[in-house]
């Protein structure tokens, strides 16, 4: 069994087991996560490897290693993004890959895992990032802009009589949370989409499209059936991930 991390900007996930699909807890760093963690985990079995990604400071690091050494004396894996991906095939784009948020890195592994032809993967999360790969697995760079909230605060936060925004399924809103909630709601989706339409363009070719992350059903769920959600992509990509250090990298004490 792998106990494996994602800490990002808003909460820390994991899922332990040996396959997907599993079931995915989280805990908020609103509320005392290191208790919930230690709470979480200290009934686990002994985990053959524990891989982590985190998009978030390094004191989540040394708290989750501190963790893995109290509870089974086990070294904690940390992923960084790497140049070159042997199984699946990937090629990232950046000069310094280890730039790279692990997160797209991985949601990258696990689209791959997952198709073979050109794809584009959205997360939805804190931020809106965007990565296209063609099906050669060479990564073409991205796209970040931000996330629901990120966007909502801004308006809040540089106007005097805006109100927080509320959710319609409608185009036009006919109150001014419904406005900001219509054009929050329209706009991020709206804007992906000519990204990928433009790179479809470009290279006279087209590209599947995945969304992961907390907010990928509501961007691209019900009026986007072009996109498939996948709320384990980055889970799906450690697993890649660890198949192709040969399926073990935490087996010392």
């Amino acid at each position: 069994m792998n106990l494996f991390i994602d800490a990002g900007n808003s909460r820390i996930k994991w899922i332990y087991g040996h396959r997907l699909p599993s079931f995915i807890e989280a805990v908020s760093y609103r509320i005392d996560w290191r208790k919930k963690l230690y709470l979480s985990w200290h009934l686990l079995p002994e985990p053959q490897n524990i891989l982590l990604s985190n998009v978030n400071s390094s004191d989540i690091e040394t708290f989750i290693s501190n963790i893995c050494q109290k509870l089974w004396n086990k070294k904690l894996h940390i992923i960084t993004a790497e140049k070159e991906q042997n199984n699946p095939k990937l090629t990232v784009a950046y000069k310094k890959p280890e730039h790279l948020g692990t997160d797209r890195y991985l949601a990258m592994l696990g689209a791959r895992s997952l198709t073979n032809d050109n794809f584009c993967v959205i997360g939805c999360g804190t931020a809106i990032t965007l990565d296209a790969v063609d099906s050669s697995g060479k990564h073409l760079g991205g796209v970040i802009l931000p996330g629901i909230r990120l966007c909502e605060n801004t308006l809040l936060t540089n106007t005097k009589r805006l109100k927080p925004m509320r959710w319609t399924a409608n185009i036009l809103g006919t109150d001014t949370a419904a406005c900001i909630g219509a054009g929050i709601h329209h706009a991020l989706p709206g804007g992906i989409e000519k990204i990928i339409m433009e790179i479809e363009e470009e290279s006279n070719q087209s590209f599947q499209r995945f969304a992961f992350g907390g907010d990928g059903q509501i961007l691209f769920g019900k009026k986007n059936s072009k996109y498939q959600i996948e709320s384990d992509l980055v889970f799906r990509g450690m697993f890649a991930y660890l198949a192709s250090k040969e399926g073990n990298l935490n087996g010392e004490k």
